[in-house]
């Protein structure tokens, strides 16, 4: 069995870093086993995130959406994003337009193998991000910007990531690509994915629904937050252990 674990608000708050008492249960939980990262998020942040001998320890790495995979300080892959003509000036316009009033910084990133945009701005401190997500609650400005954007650029895949984004990619360069590289580079072994956007138009969706489709024994793990992975990790270090 793999074992395959989003990042962002599934092992850690958005853009924070893991917990000690999270990091104690993984680490118990994962002995022994072949575990995976997928997270939207760049290496560098992945790294940031997750502690270094968890990383270390994992069997491969596949920031970026699954964009590409990392075998230790190994580069096996990496897809490239080709920008439309004109999203950037519509990207520029829906930020210049929003009615949310702050502004970070750091709005539209180039992961190189897709786009993460956000009006708050991923330079956003805990505090602001906080502000942004009360206010979205209400307003769900991602939702209809995703909607007027995939109108307009079909052969783009817009998905709601971590709590202030919008991840944007070419179709099939979603996270359904991550089952992709383990099937290539590691086989035919179910796979146990967790994570906390299931739903169509999150991020983790794609690959939920890629795994489904296999019919090889996979399981999806939909967790509403890191304390309900946590408690599931407890579960399995605990079952192990008796």
């Amino acid at each position: 069995m793999y074992y395959v674990y989003d990042v962002d608000m599934t092992l850690v708050e958005s853009d924070c870093a893991m917990t000690p008492e999270m990091a104690d249960a993984f680490r118990k939980a994962m002995a022994g086993k072949s575990y995976f990262f997928c997270s939207g998020s760049a290496l560098p942040k992945m790294k940031e995130q997750i502690p270094a001998d968890i990383i270390e320890n994992a069997a491969g790495l596949l920031p970026v959406m699954g964009g590409e995979l990392w075998q230790g300080d190994k580069l096996a892959y990496r897809r490239k994003f080709v920008w439309p003509e004109g999203l950037r000036e519509d990207l520029e316009e829906i930020l210049a337009n929003s009615t949310y009033p702050e502004r970070t910084g750091d709005h539209i990133q180039d992961r190189k193998t897709m786009i993460c945009f956000s009006t708050v701005g991923k330079a956003a401190d805990m505090p602001a991000r906080k502000r942004y997500e009360a206010w979205e609650s209400e307003h769900n400005e991602r939702v209809g910007f995703a909607e007027t954007l995939a109108a307009k650029y079909p052969a783009l895949h817009f998905s709601i990531g971590g709590k202030t984004s919008v991840d944007i990619s070419e179709h099939g360069n979603d996270k359904s690509q991550a089952l992709s590289a383990l099937r290539e580079y590691y086989g035919p072994e179910p796979v146990t994915f967790f994570g906390d956007r299931m739903y169509q138009g999150g991020n983790d969706y794609p690959l939920a629904e890629a795994l489904k489709a296999e019919d090889n024994g996979n399981v999806v793990v939909a967790v509403q937050n890191p304390e309900d992975t946590l408690q599931r990790l407890l579960d399995m270090a605990m079952a192990q252990a008796s």
